[in-house]
């Protein structure tokens, strides 16, 4: 029998063990980075995660945890040295004694890591830090000052209701410029925030001991230098100055507008607000006053979420972290101009899902690209599934690989260098074993052709399409049966992957792939017109402006100039007839409130105007009087004034239609001479050159220079390829013999170990 004091102390200890692994069953990763533990025995890379209810570290090729602490048996979690680094320590409580144990680590992403580790600082074993509370002002937005609480916590200042002592938003000091003093305002003070200069300003008799612990917090327990800028502003400034970078007339003039409810935390009901796409970001303004609420740049937008249950329900994801919810009766159309918006603005890496983004998925920052390393684990993980879960392989690979592609997808030189075109192939051979028995729930369906989209943008996932065996057959029997699932994010997600595959996502293309992907996939009449049949279903019904909006970029890629010069001349006729068969559908679009399928169905008639026989072209010309569309795109071609290259685009594609419409049309013309001065008419009739020369915003891609630059690339001098040639001998020869003494060590080393 055991003395009693050696009982209690098992019986404690016990509980103590069994007590954390029922804390951390339900334990959920909140927030992963890929880091390097510092040990004794070498250094290690782990996947750091911050969970709902203590901190993990898993072995990266695995997923198997290699260590795991409840919230209760961590010490603190800091910066290692002063100023930017890249190391921290976490120090944690060991057994049931009061010994403590330091680890260290390193990251590139070590302020982000240790603002998300001290969200749960008070539940931490010591030091239950909580900051000092502050009674302020703030200058709302509706321009009245609203009393609030701030309190500096280690991670930033939390913005508190007084009457609810609930947080309403944090400023995490990650993401905090800088601070600037209000001049003529009693205790005012501007926090700089959010990467483009916006400023929030407050008002407190204690403002000096606010911004100063503020910078001592930022310091010491993020690792980061904050200041007070020297140069103070005056409320005019403030007021001028609001919105940072995006404060001038071309960021808030609005382009589109749209009426939504807004679902948020700080209202108990949702609130009516305007929605606003101006030419670079994304306004909320209150309906009341026209004022603005919040303002997001475009380059900033994640990912847009279609809830599933309700079809008027969406969310916007920020590379921030910040989450803002919508309800509106034009979901779908709002959807498709903000994501022409952002797209146009230079993000590609944005989507539209069902699925809400699980942020402990990535192993990373939202606002940058993943590792090397962690991109090539990924594409392992979707042909092995660690977990044998290959559902969650694949929304995992979706949250660490960009919307635009696999970013490194080309094989390095070197001697151990990685093959990815092998690592890429495998992955989609994986994603299309998957074509016999598709996943019940559309959104991992989704999430299946949104990761092969991914694999295609790359160049090696484009060849693939014809020089892998059998991913045309199985994709086209996939692609198939989704379409029969009649789900409009399904069908988008699958016509969105096609489209990556008629025209390549990718830089240093191949002309002739393209030409062989096009040829392939234009083949089966019967399924363009199963296409077609959606286009025509969701147009004449006034629905599922996504699916329309994909399904004309898939039309543009085969029909309209540049593009169509790689499309094979018969496929081409068959569907350019299929199309202006169905020409009065194109016209119901130019009513539509997305510009960018305005722009979509302007760019498709015009092909089938200038590449249709003359009979076609008299058709469309007679349906664009009775259905309105000369006089609508009369208006546009003359009165768009604009710097926003989306607008300029349709201004110039709106004068070429005009012209297209009312040539050799006495109809179209006695219109134009009861709307327009007669002047004006014969000016149109003139020999001078026309004085101002536009540029060209139709036909962005010169073929002839791609086709030229190419084939001069691939001229490789005879010397060149005969030590090309040589260097791959020798590569492979200094393999063989690397693993030849590989063997040798692993035999020498198992007969050391028996003897």
């Amino acid at each position: 029998m055991f003395p009693l004091y050696l009982q209690s102390r098992l019986v404690e200890r016990i509980n103590r063990t069994w007590g954390k692994m029922n804390i951390l069953k339900d334990n959920k990763d909140l927030a992963c980075f890929y880091t390097t533990k510092h040990s004794w025995r070498g250094k290690y890379k782990r996947v750091f995660s911050v969970g709902t209810h203590g901190i993990t570290t898993y072995n990266p090729t695995t997923l198997e945890v290699t260590n795991q602490w409840p919230y209760g048996d961590i010490c603190g979690i800091g910066p290692v040295g002063k100023g930017q680094g890249t190391e921290f320590s976490l120090t944690f409580r060991k057994g049931s004694g009061k010994k403590s144990e330091t680890l260290k680590f390193s990251t590139e992403h070590r302020t982000e890591l240790l603002t998300e580790a001290l969200r749960f600082r008070t539940e931490f074993s010591e030091g239950k830090i909580t900051g000092r509370r502050y009674n302020c002002y703030k200058h709302h937005w509706s321009d009245t000052r609203k009393p609030v609480n701030l309190e500096v916590t280690p991670g930033g200042i939390d913005q508190i209701d007084p009457h609810t002592n609930r947080v309403v938003c944090s400023y995490d000091y990650r993401n905090i410029e800088g601070f600037v003093e209000v001049s003529d305002y009693q205790g005012g003070f501007c926090i700089v925030y959010g990467g483009f200069g916006r400023l929030h300003l407050f008002a407190s008799e204690h403002r000096d001991e606010i911004i100063r612990s503020a910078i001592e917090h930022a310091g010491n327990f993020i690792g980061i230098m904050l200041r007070l800028r020297r140069e103070g502003l005056t409320f005019e400034d403030f007021v001028t100055e609001r919105l940072g970078k995006y404060s001038s007339d071309e960021s808030i003039t609005s382009l589109a507008e749209f009426v939504v409810q807004k679902i948020t935390t700080r209202h108990p009901e949702p609130v009516k607000r305007i929605l606003a796409l101006t030419e670079t970001c994304l306004v909320e303004r209150d309906p009341a006053s026209y004022n603005i609420v919040t303002i997001k740049p475009f380059g900033e937008v994640f990912a847009l979420i279609c809830d599933v249950d309700n079809p008027q329900v969406f969310t916007v994801e920020f590379i921030r972290g910040q989450i803002r919810k919508y309800s509106s009766t034009e979901r779908d159309s709002l959807l498709a101009s903000l994501l022409d918006g952002v797209r146009a603005s230079g993000n590609r890496d944005v989507c539209v899902k069902m699925a809400p983004t699980q942020r402990g998925q990535r192993w990373g920052l939202l606002s940058m690209p993943v590792d090397e390393e962690v991109e090539s684990l990924h594409l392992r993980f979707l042909a092995a599934p660690p977990s044998g879960n290959f559902a969650d392989a694949v929304f995992k690979f979706n949250a660490n690989i960009s919307y635009s592609g696999v970013l490194h997808a080309v094989t390095q030189d070197g001697l151990f260098s990685e093959n990815k075109e092998k690592l890429i192939n495998n992955a989609i051979l994986a994603l299309l074993a998957q074509e016999a028995e598709l996943p019940a729930v559309n959104s991992e369906l989704e999430s299946h052709f949104q990761a092969i989209r991914r694999l295609v943008a790359s160049k090696a996932g484009f060849q693939a399409f014809t020089q892998l065996p059998k991913f045309r057959e199985k994709l086209g029997v996939k692609t198939v049966k989704a379409l029969k699932r009649n789900n409009n994010g399904v069908t988008h997600a699958a016509i969105d992957m096609l489209c990556a595959l008629m025209c390549p996502m990718h830089d240093d293309y191949d002309l002739r792939q393209e030409q062989l992907n096009k040829a392939s996939l234009l083949s089966s009449k019967k399924f363009l017109e199963n296409l077609l049949e959606k286009f025509i279903t969701n147009v004449d019904h006034g629905t599922g402006a996504l699916v329309i909006s994909s399904l004309l970029d898939f039309l543009t890629f085969a029909l309209c100039a540049p593009y169509s010069e790689t499309t094979e001349g018969q496929q081409f006729d068959m569907l350019l007839e299929m199309v202006a068969s169905n020409g009065r559908t194109l016209f119901k679009l130019f009513q539509h409130p997305s510009m960018a399928i305005v722009k979509g169905a302007g760019l498709v008639m015009k092909a089938v105007i200038e590449e249709g026989d003359k009979e076609i072209a008299t058709k469309m010309q007679e349906l664009a009087l009775s259905e309105g569309a000369l006089p609508r795109h009369l208006h546009t071609s003359l009165f768009t004034v604009s710097t926003d290259q989306r607008m300029l685009t349709n201004r110039q594609l709106s004068r070429h239609l005009v012209g297209l419409w009312t040539a050799e049309n006495p109809v179209a013309m006695n219109l134009l001479k009861r709307i327009l001065p007669t002047g004006l008419l014969a000016d149109l009739d003139s020999p001078d050159p026309v004085p101002e020369k536009d540029v060209d915003r139709m036909h962005i891609r010169d073929n002839l220079k791609i086709a030229s630059d190419q084939l001069n690339r691939n001229k490789v001098p005879e010397w060149q390829r005969i030590a090309g040639k040589a260097a791959k001998e020798v590569e492979k020869f200094a393999k063989e013999k690397a693993d030849l003494v590989l063997m040798h060590w692993r035999d020498k080393m198992g007969i050391a170990q028996k003897e």
